[in-house]
């Protein structure tokens, strides 16, 4: 009876069993294979310390992406501080008690403002501006099973003269002025007149000993390294004084990132950062035109005549002693061998 029994639920069981025996169908989504190279294309919008800029980028492999990219820095003024100079001496000095000295400079401003009619500072405020763009090539690398992270080799590409200062509006009429009175200066130490009109020369001894005495208006911007020699800048033939700061169209680049998804709802929304170091060849070149004078001696009648020139100077590497008010931002220059990318960029996968 009870081999009956057993028998029994044996067989009504077997329905059942054969049925687990089945595999069933998964509920979980398919498992889903990495993306073909050139499948997807990410657009990323940039910000950082190479500007503002945009990305385009996409996956060559399971583990290689390639970017291209063009960035530009926003326009900002920074200002740079010059003191004039009066022949040798500064506009500006004091006792061993602090109290104020009176100066060439402070003697000739009255008669500067008779000769030319406008007034002079003691100073010169140049508006330094950075004009910082590059094209940009770049290789990601990521190692990592989850693709967050990469490392990242490349380079940028873009325009040498990455920074510029000029003469502030508000000075052009300071340089206006010295340029007038050094023009002076020239004549009256070379015994010529003033002006001709009509065939008249024009000319007063007073004045012209008066500025000789003086001496030439203008910049002092440091000291030449081995010579000590003094160099000193002043308005060109059209009333400016221009320092040009510049590097390597070329820069390698090294770095690091990370992007992730914003949130799991938009997959496609995507954030991130990269990281690393910009290979500018070297400390950049910071240039300006300096004033050179030449002294001439006939030797028959032994009158001496000068003429002035430009010359070119590196204020990076030709110069030291600088001026306090520019001497950290020289500096700052200087140790910038290399230059610091950080930039945060928001992607879309398209």
């Amino acid at each position: 009876m009870n081999k009956m029994i057993l028998s029994a639920l044996m067989a009504a069981m077997m329905p059942l069993w054969a049925s687990a025996q089945k595999p069933k169908s998964s509920t979980l989504p398919p498992i889903t294979t990495d993306e073909k190279p050139f499948h997807n294309v990410d657009v990323s919008l940039t910000g950082g310390s190479t500007g503002i800029g945009f990305e385009v980028g996409t996956k060559v492999s399971n583990t290689v992406r390639l970017r291209a990219g063009l960035s530009s820095m926003p326009h900002f003024v920074h200002d740079m501080n010059f003191e004039v100079r009066v022949g040798d001496q500064p506009a500006k000095m004091y006792d061993k008690e602090g109290n104020r000295i009176e100066t060439k400079f402070d003697k000739l401003k009255g008669h500067m403002k008779e000769l030319t009619g406008y007034d002079v500072d003691d100073k010169l405020v140049m508006e330094g501006r950075p004009k910082f763009w590059n094209a940009s090539l770049i290789v990601d690398v990521m190692p990592f099973t989850n693709k967050h992270w990469y490392v990242s080799a490349g380079f940028y590409w873009g325009n040498s003269r990455f920074a510029d200062a000029e003469v502030s509006k508000g000075d052009m009429t300071t340089m206006l002025a010295v340029g007038m009175y050094d023009k002076m200066y020239e004549k009256a130490i070379n015994n010529k007149p003033f002006y001709t009109y009509n065939d008249q020369e024009i000319y007063n001894d007073q004045i012209a000993n008066r500025l000789v005495t003086y001496g030439r208006m203008q910049y002092y911007i440091g000291k030449f390294k081995g010579t000590d020699e003094k160099c000193y800048i002043d308005p060109d033939e059209n009333g400016m004084i221009q320092v040009k700061a510049k590097v390597n169209r070329f820069k390698p680049y090294i770095g690091f990132g990370y992007q992730g998804r914003i949130s799991k709802v938009e997959p496609k929304w995507k954030i991130g950062f990269d990281a690393g170091l910009l290979f500018w060849g070297g400390k950049p070149k910071v240039y300006t035109d300096r004033t050179v004078e030449h002294k001439t001696v006939d030797p028959e009648t032994e009158i001496v005549t000068y003429s002035y020139t430009k010359e070119r100077v590196d204020m990076a590497r030709d110069l030291y002693d600088y001026p306090k008010n520019i001497k950290h931002k020289i500096g700052l220059l200087k140790a910038l061998v290399v230059y610091p990318v950080l930039n945060l960029k928001i992607t879309r996968t398209f």
